[in-house]
Formats: structure tokens, sequence, C-alpha cells
């Protein structure tokens, strides 16, 4: 029993040191021949076991660079990658584990990264005024087919939290709490504590693109009489003095 437990450890140990000196190109380039995956390498680097792509092309999404990996080598024997991950999003790090199976599912884990406001503004490319503070992302899970909207729970926070337009709002520290629905959408909840607006909300995406919007805006006593006006241009003043925000729509309508 004892010999044939060292047959087995031997020829595993082999089998992986055979594959952790492959080239990642290599195997990439196979996979990528047999498999219709959602994303795309470029500029490829060192083995299977460890390596390095200049850019990840996912359809749809902003590119990612200096990605580095990672790779459990037992999931190879489950016909899975599963690797933790380092890479850079506009210029901000970027680290979690990322898995994709032979159905070419990708699922993601414990992603993290801090992004300065003004990376985010470019990253939606909207009209949004001038943002300011830091955005710390934490994805808990996100499972993706590359057909669908992505499963996701995660949550973000926004702090420091400044937005400009006419006149500078501080809106103190935001969160916003991202799960799945029954729908195969997204819902999310919004709020923040301290600044000149007290912020409170919902939001829903669903799978076709249509989202809904509902927030509500309370100006403290540190807010302006600019602020107030500001706000009863685009959303609804109501009897207790907050303004309500409801919009209803498709992402496809703003290209994406």
């Amino acid at each position: 029993m004892k010999q044939r437990s060292y047959i087995i450890i031997a020829v595993l140990g082999y089998v992986f040191f055979t594959l952790a000196n492959i080239p990642a190109a290599t195997v990439i380039s196979l996979v990528e021949k047999n498999m219709q995956l959602p994303a795309k390498l470029y500029g490829i680097q060192g083995s299977l076991w460890n390596g390095y792509a200049d850019s990840l092309i996912i359809q749809g999404q902003p590119r990612i660079d200096n990605l580095q990996w990672s790779i459990n080598p037992l999931a190879l024997l489950l016909a899975q990658v599963s690797t933790d991950i380092e890479a850079s999003l506009q210029e901000q790090k970027i680290t979690g584990h990322l898995s994709i199976n032979t159905g070419a599912e990708i699922s993601v884990s414990n992603l993290r990264a801090q992004l300065a406001a003004e990376k985010v503004q470019q990253l939606i490319n909207m009209p949004l005024g001038e943002l300011a503070g830091v955005f710390n992302l934490d994805i808990q899970s996100l499972e993706w087919t590359g057909r669908d909207l992505p499963i996701t729970t995660a949550s973000i926070q926004w702090q420091k939290a400044r937005l400009t337009l006419a006149e500078t709002v501080q809106l103190g520290n935001v969160e916003i709490k991202i799960a799945p629905n029954e729908n195969k959408g997204l819902n999310a909840s919004i709020k923040n504590k301290g600044g000149m607006i007290s912020l409170s909300g919902t939001a829903s995406l669903q799978d076709n693109k249509s989202y809904k919007l509902d927030l509500q805006f309370t100006p403290e006593d540190s807010a302006s009489e600019n602020i107030k006006q500001s706000l009863g241009m685009f959303a609804k003043r109501q009897s207790n003095g907050s303004y309500r925000f409801a919009k209803n729509g498709n992402l496809r309508q703003l290209g994406f």
C-alpha cells in the first residue's frame, strides 16, 4: 500500500512539474481555440503556474492591465482554472480570486479595489459633474456566463464623497450594497452618513438592462440655498422637505 502511494505521488508530482513549465501562452492559445471565452489575454508571459499578461479584455468591460496570476494546480485535475490574481484598472491596484470552468463560466471572489473618484467617473463616462473622494470596491462573489448579467454580491464605499455641479456638495461616506434578485437581475441599496445631504434609496437592474432608480435627498442645516435649489432642478420636493428622484430606463439608451 505504501509503495502504491509513493507511485501516485510520483506520478502527480511529474504531471504538476510538467504543467508548471508549460508556457502560459501555449495553453491559453489552445483554450481559446476550443472554447468561446468572453475574455481575451494579450502580451502573455511566464508559465501556466505563475504568469503575466499585459492586458485582459472582457466584452463590454474596461480593460484590465498588468495581470499577474498564481494557479492552484489541484483545480486543473477538475478541469478548472482557479487562480489568485493581481492587476490594475485605470492605474489602480485590484486583487482577488478568479475561476474559469470548462463551460467558460467565470467566478470571482474576494475581489478588492480602491479607485479614485476621478477614475470612476472616466469608467462610467457619464456627465455627473465632478466627483471627488475614494471608492473602495469589495466583490464578495460574482458568477458570469458572458451572456446574462453577472450574479453579484458586493459593496461599494465612497469615502469623503464630493460632487461638484454649480457648487461642491459634501456627501460624507456613501455605501452601496449590491445583491442578486429573483429575476436574474441586481438590486442595490444606497445610503450615506454625514455630509450636507442625507441620501437613501434603491436601484435595480434587470437582465434586459432596464433599470429603476429611486433616491431621496434630505438637505441638512449645513446645505446652502443654492444646493437646495439645485436639488429642485432634477428632484421633486416632498412635503417633509426632502427631494425625491425616481427614474426608469434602459442602459442601452446610455450607450451600455
